[in-house]
């Protein structure tokens, strides 16, 4: 599923990879267990909202 510059990938049962492009690569940025969240996760990212600790791929703030 493709939002814009970002892709949800359904990795496994009960896993949504959200990805993000950059440039011809994509960049893995978190999973959630279910498509809303990843959604609303997307949506709070592209404002500003929500950044990504680039050691352990966890949300900053905590995001559910």
């Amino acid at each position: 599923m493709k939002v814009e510059e970002y892709t949800i990938n359904h990795a496994k049962r009960g896993c949504y990879e959200v990805l993000l492009e950059s440039g011809e690569q994509l960049l893995y940025l978190t999973n959630f267990r279910n498509p809303r969240a990843a959604k609303k996760f997307i949506e709070e990212h592209k404002k500003g909202n929500v950044s990504i600790d680039p050691d352990t791929c966890i949300p900053i703030p905590d995001f559910n």
